[in-house]
């Protein structure tokens, strides 16, 4: 059609110029070639021999952060191009939330151009991005030329973490009760090195040596018994606190990882268990796999699956976003006596159906803490248990 468009007038243009004569008719005739010669070069330019390079100042990053990506255009020919059109093929999920994905520069007589545009308040997941489409015309727009360039490029966007001070996830562990000085000597009986003191540390555990030393506060880094070995588990049911759930979920992980605990996590949506270890690579795996979780109304841990999938002496951390009698069944076919289940909902905001099953969870011996999920989100956290 534009080839078509583009013959009829300058075919018309030229029959008004030889049958009406005259300035006038001469003078839109060669005003209108240049125009049209333009287009036909256009018409016949290779789009195949531009090179696109694709840039991003960082592939991993924690939800609610920011990546620039650049583009980078290179091309042998110096033909002026009046503009280009370039459109990123962006997930799905990322234009549901209204990203721009279309931009126009205009290259001029450059043989190599760039554009670039940031990505705001990513949310949590697997982003991929697929392929950049771009597109070419004339001044008319008789002629348009688009080309695909295929660049896989994907961006992992990590669940956010609070730090939670040591009193608080104390506190979770034992029912927001303060730990008694027999116990917590039970617990921090063997000494396996020094650390800088953080807020919850107790003053018994402040090495004196080791601080006039260093001139700064120095405390006990003590080895973590086996039965703080813990498993946590996400409900995954669609809920509007989902998000404060992985959130809750990735802090409790990081917080025990930092204090040297052994922590594993069993995914509900399928049947993946990521076994009890310490350290980075193990916060590394935890919170890659919060990365793919998804709200799911199937339970892939049926009552077969769910009895002696766990080492003996481990306890279950369940993150609930409400609190039912089935989720209190789950709980107790894993572990009972031996299970935790976290609320990020306000224990005032409960419903009648589930202050009755947190009262079966503690008849079962099943500990039930709140976390006011609002209070996350300032790095603060309260503990009220039940």
């Amino acid at each position: 059609m534009s080839v078509i468009g583009l013959v009829l007038l300058l075919t018309v243009s030229f029959c008004y110029a030889m049958f009406q004569g005259g300035f006038v008719s001469w003078f839109i005739f060669y005003s209108f070639l240049p125009f049209s010669v333009y287009a036909s070069i256009l018409l016949f330019y290779p789009l195949h021999d531009f090179t696109v390079e694709r840039k991003v100042n960082k592939r991993e990053c924690q939800a609610g952060e920011s990546v620039e990506i650049a583009l980078k255009f290179t091309r042998k020919s110096r033909l002026p191009l009046l503009f280009m059109v370039v459109e990123e093929e962006l997930p799905q999920e990322m234009e549901d939330r209204g990203f721009q994905r279309k931009i126009i520069i205009f290259p001029g007589f450059k043989r190599t151009f760039s554009m670039s545009y940031t990505l705001e308040n990513l949310q949590r997941g697997e982003h991929s991005f697929q392929s950049i489409r771009f597109w070419i015309g004339d001044f008319f727009g008789l002629v348009e030329k688009e080309a695909i360039y295929s660049s896989p490029l994907k961006i992992t966007v990590f669940p956010r973490y609070h730090e939670l001070a040591y009193s608080d996830l104390d506190r979770v562990f034992n029912q927001g009760a303060v730990v008694s000085t027999k116990k917590t000597q039970r617990e921090h009986s063997v000494v396996s090195g020094v650390r800088e003191y953080q807020p919850g540390d107790q003053l018994s555990w402040i090495n004196w040596k080791a601080t006039a030393r260093t001139s700064e506060i120095m405390t006990k880094e003590f080895e973590v018994q086996k039965n703080r070995d813990a498993f946590i588990m996400l409900d995954e049911k669609p809920s509007d606190l989902f998000e404060e759930s992985i959130v809750m979920a990735a802090s409790i992980a990081h917080a025990m990882l930092k204090k040297g605990m052994e922590i594993g996590y069993v995914s509900m949506g399928s049947r993946l268990i990521i076994p009890a270890a310490a350290g980075n690579n193990q916060k590394r795996k935890i919170l890659y796999r919060l990365v793919k979780e998804e709200p799911s109304v199937s339970n892939a841990l049926n009552e077969n699956v769910r009895k002696g999938i766990l080492p003996a002496n481990a306890a279950v951390i369940f993150i609930v976003s409400d609190l039912t009698l089935e989720k209190v069944d789950i709980l107790s076919a894993f572990r009972p006596n031996q299970g935790l289940m976290v609320c990020v909902k306000k224990q005032a905001d409960l419903t009648d159906q589930e202050r009755l099953s947190s009262s079966t969870a503690v008849s079962r011996g099943i500990k039930v803490s709140f976390f006011e999920h609002g209070q996350l989100k300032s790095d603060r956290s309260e503990v009220m248990a039940k």
